[in-house]
């Protein structure tokens, strides 16, 4: 069986890669030049992270993927789809929205290769992967910052414009987040009966009943906005969730609800920055019901995202473990 430890790595310099890219797209988009300046920073910041992990998986005697390029960057262009439907405006907030998911899934991605370096006596590929994850946190928390600020910008940049138009934009918000919540209940239903850890299993079955509770609740807010949920969207949120698991392509089958963990990290976070974004959009447009709902559902997501994290380690070492076991 193929080094565990050159796998995680390969993932990890396909996602850089591909992010840096994204990054140098972002920032040419940015109507926020303080975004401008931290998705450039960012971008360069990416691409040493990418010199640094390849150096050391060919000191491993690895080589980079295509294939796993190819997947991490269809996995990193598919949100842009999310942008459909939205006005011009909003693009910023898109792209941070999504930035935010991207650097949680990161963040996570580092802590599962520090585990299965640690795990593997690899004390260089573990301390590398830890020095990149605080890198990551640490640009997260800066985008997560601009995030409601950009949303209200993108509302009152809509509102000068086109005042009827504006009207339209918390809408379109709960339609993306009804449809994200009904599509990630069905993905977490199949996760739950995936893998071989049973204490992950259960978290996923707990958190798919949790987003049943969230995409009625949402679809009730719609139906009295005079919305429905959209079956395009839908569709496209059904793309979104599925996508991250070509990154499961090369991996053995006890690695699985690690995997799993890593998607649910980032989707929670996803669904946090978008609740971010949909609250600062409501709050603009005077509209304190959604506003509310919007907060309430982000502060079940922040739970269902700290406790994905709690899992992780655990469910890292052992995957590592019984990988490494047969290797």
């Amino acid at each position: 069986m193929e080094n565990p430890i050159r796998r995680y790595l390969e993932d990890a310099i396909a996602a850089e890669k591909s992010f840096e890219t994204q990054l140098e797209g972002f920032a040419e988009e940015a109507s926020m030049p303080e975004v401008r300046r931290m998705f450039e920073q960012h971008a360069v910041e990416t691409r040493q992270q990418y010199e640094l992990l390849t150096s050391r998986l060919e000191t491993l005697g690895g080589s980079t993927s295509v294939i796993k390029s190819f997947l991490a960057h269809l996995f990193n262009s598919a949100p842009k789809v999310a942008q459909a439907g939205h006005e011009e405006e909003e693009r910023t907030t898109q792209d941070l929205m999504m930035a935010f998911a991207v650097e949680n899934a990161e963040v996570a991605m580092y802590e599962a290769l520090r585990i299965a370096a640690d795990t593997a006596g690899d004390r260089e590929t573990a301390a590398l992967a830890q020095q990149i994850q605080a890198q990551e946190r640490e640009t997260g928390e800066k985008v997560w910052g601009v995030i409601a600020p950009a949303a209200a910008q993108a509302f009152e940049a809509v509102k000068s414009r086109d005042e009827s138009e504006s009207k339209a934009i918390v809408r379109r918000y709960v339609e993306d987040a009804e449809a994200a919540e009904r599509n990630f209940e069905d993905a977490l239903a199949g996760f739950s009966k995936a893998g071989e850890q049973g204490a992950v299993q259960s978290l996923f079955a707990m958190m798919s009943g949790k987003a049943r509770t969230q995409h009625e609740r949402l679809q009730q807010r719609l139906e009295s906005m005079g919305g429905t949920p959209s079956t395009s969207k839908s569709a496209l949120a059904h793309v979104l969730a599925f996508t991250p698991l070509s990154a499961q392509l090369g991996h053995n089958e006890a690695e699985k609800n690690t995997q799993h963990l890593m998607v649910v990290y980032a989707a929670a976070a996803a669904e946090m920055a978008m609740y971010e974004a949909l609250a600062a959009a409501a709050r603009a447009a005077g509209d304190m019901q959604t506003e509310t709902l919007a907060r309430e559902l982000q502060m079940e997501e922040k739970e269902d995202h700290r406790l994905a994290w709690e899992q992780l380690p655990a469910s890292a070492r052992a995957s590592s473990q019984a990988v490494l076991s047969h290797a």
